[in-house]
């Protein structure tokens, strides 16, 4: 997974893996590669989450 990936495209990704392991016959070595990258790209989209939350948890305490 490219670790540049927006949150947008990443999240695009994983439902494509998630689609491409549901609806093929892949072998086990592809859908093994494919699970791992997509939770590769579940803990980059959980950090991004976790950091926004944050962020708008500081904003409202400011105000």
């Amino acid at each position: 997974m490219d670790e540049k990936m927006d949150f947008q495209t990443a999240s695009r990704r994983l439902e494509e893996i998630v689609e491409l392991i549901s609806n093929q016959s892949l072998s086990l070595q592809e859908s093994l590669k494919l699970y791992e990258e997509g939770q590769e790209i579940i803990k980059m989209l959980t950090k991004e989450l976790n950091d926004a939350e944050e962020k708008v948890e500081k904003i409202v305490d400011i105000k």
